[in-house]
């Protein structure tokens, strides 16, 4: 009877918690003098028009971009890891923007200027700072529409965590039936 219900909360939990550990893919490209950055955001969606952006999938200049920078982790930026839909915002990013890093390189903001403040002198931004200065580029950046964001792409932490809660329903499952 344990077993049982043991494998019933270990059957439960790991198809509950994949269902909430989602991110949506958000392709995105951007370039400028000597910068060109293609790839996709994975970000969880905060349900106004706007998604929290927690992981990167990119090239910055053919070199493999390594990760989000979590907010507030590089006090050389002020910045927030938002990314907005179209028609909520007149800019995929806003003026604090999102940070991620370039192995070799450093970490680069990509953010915009409005009148109301931000980075550079009007539109999209890509702000390198490598160390010892930063570097300003202005840049196109290539705006997608909402339904072009591809929804629930599991993230590899809950692929894991579905594999092991299986894995363990084996376990359980094979030492029942040998005993």
């Amino acid at each position: 009877m344990k077993q049982c219900v043991l494998i019933s909360v270990v059957v439960v939990c790991t198809l509950a918690v994949p269902m909430q550990l989602c991110a949506d893919a958000i392709p995105f490209a951007y370039s400028g003098p000597g910068v060109s950055v293609s790839g996709t955001f994975f970000g969880s969606d905060n349900a106004n028009g706007s998604w929290t952006i927690t992981g990167i999938d990119a090239t910055y200049n053919n070199i493999q971009v390594s990760e989000i920078v979590a907010p507030g982790f590089d006090p050389r930026f002020l910045y927030n890891n938002l990314y907005y839909e179209p028609g909520y915002a007149d800019f995929a990013v806003d003026y604090l923007g999102i940070v991620f890093n370039v192995p070799g390189l450093g970490d680069v903001n990509l953010c915009t200027y409005t009148p109301s403040g931000g980075c550079g002198d009007g539109g999209y931004y890509s702000i390198l700072w490598s160390g010892h200065s930063y570097q300003f580029t202005p840049v196109d950046f290539v705006r997608i529409n909402q339904s072009q964001i591809a929804s629930a792409t599991p993230e590899p932490a809950t692929l894991a965590l579905l594999g092991s809660g299986l894995t363990a329903v084996g376990v359980l499952t094979r030492k029942r039936w040998m005993s």
